[in-house]
């Protein structure tokens, strides 16, 4: 069983980087967007059987419920990898053989991105997405779920790649353009706004109301 498992921060911790350029209505919205994007490209690809969310935030479970998602309730949050650690735990009790792991600020993912990444899933193994930077990880899967734990944070691409080594399975570094394109930074967001997307955070972020203006763009 393949299951796919998305953590989120509540939107009022969410992306505080992007404060600089956002007033913190606005960063929660924009955040919503993002991970709404990749709960619809979780939720719709054919290669997955189910979506575990993990999140402390009513309004993203909600959501997640919505579409059919299973909700873990994070209670406090305890960080990316407590997250995920206990999103796995759920997925490994639905059954699941493959855990994949995705970010929720990528919002460019598309639901053949992830049937892409499953398709051509090892027996047991590894296949890792990096950043933009390509240092950090956007999505991780892992067959079987635990056979190491996650090391999200900074250099998390060499953290995990040597991981699944020490495992002593493969490891597979996959190159995805629409994946490594996390939204951090207000630069970021800057040159994502610049590229019209069919995407909830590209509305979100040129089609409200003065955003155009304030992101120094016309839509």
């Amino acid at each position: 069983m393949k299951v796919a498992l998305l953590p989120a921060k509540p939107l009022a911790l969410a992306k505080t980087r992007l404060a600089p350029l956002l007033t913190d209505a606005d960063r929660a919205r924009v955040a919503a967007a993002m991970y709404t994007d990749v709960l619809h490209a979780l939720a719709t690809a054919d290669a997955i059987e189910a979506v575990v969310v993990v999140t402390a935030d009513p309004t993203l479970a909600g959501h997640a419920r919505r579409v059919g998602a299973i909700v873990v309730d994070e209670g406090a949050p305890r960080g990316l990898n407590g997250a995920v650690m206990l999103g796995t735990d759920a997925a490994v009790r639905l059954g699941a053989t493959s855990v994949l792991v995705v970010l929720s600020d990528v919002p460019l993912v598309q639901p053949g991105d992830i049937d892409d990444l499953l398709r051509r899933n090892p027996l047991q193994g590894a296949r890792v997405v990096p950043s933009k930077e390509g240092t950090g990880t956007n999505a991780m899967l892992r067959t079987p779920p635990t056979v190491f734990p996650s090391r999200f944070g900074g250099r998390s691409l060499e953290r995990h790649v040597a991981a699944a080594e020490h495992a002593g399975i493969p490891c597979t570094v996959v190159r995805n353009a629409r994946l490594e394109l996390d939204l951090d930074t207000p630069e970021d967001l800057r040159m994502f706004a610049g590229a019209p997307s069919d995407t909830e955070t590209y509305r979100e972020l040129v089609c409200r109301g003065d955003a155009p203006l304030r992101f120094g763009i016309r839509a």
